[in-house]
């Protein structure tokens, strides 16, 4: 395998941040089928490949989402109703893909009975998780701003609206939109890593 430049890389993952908004521009066809490819190809427990995507284009469905979202907000307290009035226009971004996994997966681990439901929905998250941050990465490498939003996705509503079938778990959804300026980043944003090299040297 030919290695790639780690320090290109570094430069991706630490250029990689959460939109708090994106811009109206239309993202590109070829972006958004870019970063599903992405996540296409990330490691999935089993290689069980859980993972299923819908591309929200429609502006009315968006309007629609976002409108579920603010209601179901409206029962609960002030704080919560707070942070989901900051969220919910992330719903309107230009590109919004739904995440969603498949459940039945978990009961075809070759081990499944031995490791228990427990570990099962353990490794069904984490390969979720690499999935998304596969998108995110992409996103990032095509010029996008991204945004990670899970508690809409989980939304009976929403579901519904977008036509979820029962046997698939919506687990977040991705926001993507086109960066107007280069990513921010500073390298007091992240903890340094703690490591002692010479612990690892043979004896």
């Amino acid at each position: 395998m030919h290695a790639m430049d780690p320090s290109a890389f570094l430069h991706l993952a630490r250029a990689r941040r959460t939109a708090r908004a994106h811009a109206a521009a239309a993202v590109p066809e070829a972006a958004i089928a870019a970063v599903l490819e992405a996540a296409r190809w990330a490691p999935s427990a089993a290689n069980r490949q859980p993972w299923s995507f819908v591309v929200v284009a429609d502006p009315e469905l968006k309007q629609a989402l976002r409108r579920s979202f603010l209601e179901e907000a409206a029962a609960h307290g002030e704080r919560y109703r707070s942070v989901t009035e900051k969220q919910a226009d992330l719903l309107l971004a230009p590109a919004l893909i739904l995440v969603c996994g498949d459940d039945g997966t978990k009961a075809r681990y070759v081990n499944a009975e031995e490791i228990g439901e427990g570990v099962q929905e353990e490794l069904f998250l984490l390969s979720m998780g690499a999935a998304i941050q596969n998108m995110l990465l992409a996103a990032t490498a095509c010029g996008l701003t991204s945004t990670w939003i899970a508690r809409p996705a989980r939304l009976p509503a929403v579901r519904a609206l977008l036509g979820v079938p029962a046997e698939l778990r919506s687990i977040a959804f991705v926001a993507l939109g086109v960066a107007q300026h280069p990513p921010h980043w500073a390298e007091n944003m992240r903890n340094p890593v703690k490591w002692h090299p010479d612990r690892f040297s043979a004896a």
